[in-house]
């Protein structure tokens, strides 16, 4: 499993927060998504040989947010 975090611009509330959330979940490879909006942040813990950080970063974008991998 890998951990990787995630800025993400133009989430505002906990609303943001859930929609990305269920975004990251349905992906298969997924164990968890935590979102923390007040810092425009996203961790995803993922198995990195179902899934890439291009995908996640898809999904949230696809959400209808910008998104960029951060340095831990």
């Amino acid at each position: 499993m890998t951990k990787q975090r995630f800025q993400v611009k133009g989430m505002h509330c906990v609303g943001c927060a859930m929609t990305i959330d269920g975004a990251l979940e349905h992906l298969e490879g997924v164990k968890s998504a935590t979102t923390h909006y007040a810092k425009q942040l996203v961790e995803v813990e993922y198995d990195d040989k179902k899934l890439s950080e291009t995908v996640i970063i898809k999904a949230i974008e696809g959400a209808g947010y910008e998104a960029q991998r951060t340095n831990r």
